[in-house]
């Protein structure tokens, strides 16, 4: 895949409030994208039903073939499993998928029939210079796969029908043409993969999600290609275990990458501290991960990321770290999508009514929502809107964290 990415989905609750919170993802992703992905959607319960749209692909023959009720942890794991195949066996997989689609009469496929057909390569041939009967026909003929050809004179191989040993050899073989050329599998699609096996069934069990490897010392009998996973927060064992398996001799021999975190927008900033200093900010890494469990525990984590998104875009992880202290500093009204729905409750609270008939008719409801956002510094994010408690904004809070010392654990 030239981006890395297969598809880019839509996530949406039903109704008009979820056409205004609707959020797109490009897959496939780490778990915790998917739940930020699903958070800006404002689908806060595992009761509250949502669609996943498909509404771009890599494949562009594959949407068609996919059911519109396929599960967003599926539909990622296939991604997954599409991202890892070599041209070739893309080439083979989309031969297989147009197989089963001739099958079905062109019905969509399951998504666990899609997955396993990415596990079947193994008996699958492609022949790359055939793209019609005739073509098919003269590559079996010269390559000596139609026996009862193999001793016909020259004179009399140059008036064969190869457009006719071509359709006789596809229709036996159950081929067919694709783009690429012609495509055959010859085995059972395998098992490997059964409906549901990639949908979670335990919440996750780390706030960020490390992977390790032994640092390039430029020494053949020293060096390896070892790797070992390490969740944090994680105690000083775990580390030294992670160390272990890399067979490294101390954390300071290690390189960490950042694979997932709870909080998606620190990701990139995690594992950019963690290679710039070598691995000499793991300490705060961990610190970071002990306080997003802490927050996670407080029903805080919405809040925590619309504090993020509101604050500039270069803060440092130290700030970061400092702000997850602060969460209870703000609050979240994530089913207010909008300046207009912010005005509506408060026009609707004020005069003690619930109806809106006629309101949106002698209102300017969005001019009217963005004055009283002002008003009380309530800011809009992707995750709803952000409101103060003790009056100081986030950047706010960051300027006096400068001047204030860093603050202990909770």
């Amino acid at each position: 895949m030239k981006s890395g990415h297969v598809f880019e989905v839509e996530i949406s609750r039903p109704g008009s409030f979820g056409a205004k919170t609707s959020s797109t993802l490009k897959l496939p992703v780490a778990p915790y994208e998917i739940l930020d992905a699903l958070d800006k959607a404002r689908i806060t319960d595992e009761r509250v039903i949502y669609s996943a749209e498909i509404i771009g692909c890599e494949l562009d023959y594959l949407p068609q073939f996919i059911g519109t009720n396929a599960n967003l942890y599926e539909l990622n794991h296939l991604a997954e499993r599409l991202s890892s195949l070599s041209e070739w066996e893309l080439d083979c997989f989309e031969g297989m998928v147009m197989m089963d689609t001739i099958r079905t009469q062109y019905s969509p496929l399951a998504i666990d029939r899609l997955i396993n057909i990415t596990h079947s390569m193994k008996n699958c041939h492609v022949v790359y210079e055939a793209h019609d009967d005739s073509t098919l026909g003269k590559f079996y003929a010269v390559n000596y796969f139609v026996q009862k050809l193999e001793n016909v004179p020259d004179e009399i191989y140059e008036c064969l029908d190869f457009g006719k040993i071509g359709k006789e050899m596809r229709e036996g073989e159950s081929g067919v043409f694709n783009p690429h050329g012609y495509v055959i599998q010859n085995g059972e699609i395998s098992q490997a993969y059964h409906s549901g096996d990639a949908i979670p069934l335990k919440k996750l069990d780390y706030t960020v999600l490390l992977r390790v490897t032994k640092g390039n010392f430029n020494d053949p009998q020293y060096d390896n290609d070892l790797v070992a996973f390490l969740k944090l927060p994680a105690d000083d064992e775990m580390l030294s275990q992670a160390v272990e398996a890399v067979a490294a001799a101390s954390p300071e021999e290690c390189i960490f990458f950042s694979v997932d975190c709870m909080i998606p927008s620190l990701t990139e900033k995690i594992g950019d501290a963690l290679y710039e200093s070598k691995g000499d900010r793991y300490g705060l890494v961990n610190e970071l991960a002990q306080q997003l469990r802490h927050i996670k525990e407080e029903n805080g984590i919405l809040v925590y990321k619309a504090m993020l998104e509101n604050a500039p875009t270069d803060i440092s992880l130290e700030d970061a770290l400092d702000l997850a202290f602060l969460t209870e500093e703000f609050g979240i009204l994530s089913e207010t999508a909008s300046p207009a729905d912010y005005a509506e409750k408060e026009v609707q609270r004020m005069m003690s009514f619930e109806s809106d008939d006629g309101l949106e008719q002698f209102c300017n409801l969005e001019g009217y929502g963005r004055y009283l956002m002002e008003k009380y510094g309530i800011a809009e994010t992707s995750y709803g809107l952000l409101e103060q408690q003790n009056g100081r904004t986030v950047e706010q809070c960051l300027n006096h964290l400068v001047q204030s010392p860093h603050m202990e654990m909770k």
